[in-house]
């Protein structure tokens, strides 16, 4: 049997020894994840696509409008927003059609009802442009689009929008009757 003194001696050791062989593993698996490096995977006879940048500067500007094309991000702007009559005066227009709740109003409908359609990566859009006609009973009708944003989902989402507008104040003529008047919609310079 061991004397005690020898017993302590060995544990004091073995101790010792706990201490520096446990900073040692540390600094190993430290310097090991440090030093990783995890290379791709080669794929024998295929090269890496070229990457392609975008310049929406550099594409062809809008013939009609003469801008560039557009940031979507403006779209979050009241700004943009332009609703007008098509021609400056209709004959036999004395007073404009109205929106229900009027400009404010209207801008609020067209813009909640765009920016459900502007998802992340929609990439830059061209000016689109709407035509439409606010019939003697106020409902807007013969909604055509003109111009595409260049999106195919968000040109379909604009056309479906002026077909569901509220109703509106029709147009009057001079006698005070309701009749018919056409509008253009557009998005006009603004934004953030």
């Amino acid at each position: 049997m061991a004397s005690p003194l020898a017993y302590q001696s060995n544990n004091a050791m073995k101790r010792s020894l706990k201490i520096p062989v446990l900073v040692l593993v540390l600094l190993t698996a430290i310097v090991s994840v440090e030093c990783t490096v995890v290379d791709p995977p080669k794929r024998l006879g295929c090269r890496p696509a070229p990457v392609q940048s975008f310049d929406p500067l550099s594409l062809p500007q809008d013939s009609i409008l003469h801008k560039p094309f557009l940031d979507p991000v403006a779209l979050f702007s009241d700004d943009v927003y332009v609703v007008r009559p098509q021609t400056k005066e209709q004959e036999g227009i004395a007073t404009n059609a109205e929106f229900a709740g009027g400009q404010q109003a209207m801008v609020g409908y067209l813009k909640e009802n765009v920016l459900q359609h502007i998802a992340p990566g929609i990439g830059w859009l061209k000016p689109p442009v709407v035509h439409f006609t606010v019939d003697a009973q106020g409902a807007p009708t013969q909604v055509e689009l003109l111009a595409t944003s260049g999106n195919e989902g968000l040109d379909v989402a604009l056309v479906r929008m002026f077909q569901a507008m509220p109703h509106w104040e029709p147009a009057t003529d001079a006698q005070g009757h309701a009749v018919a008047q056409a509008f253009e919609f557009v998005v006009g310079p603004g934004g953030c």
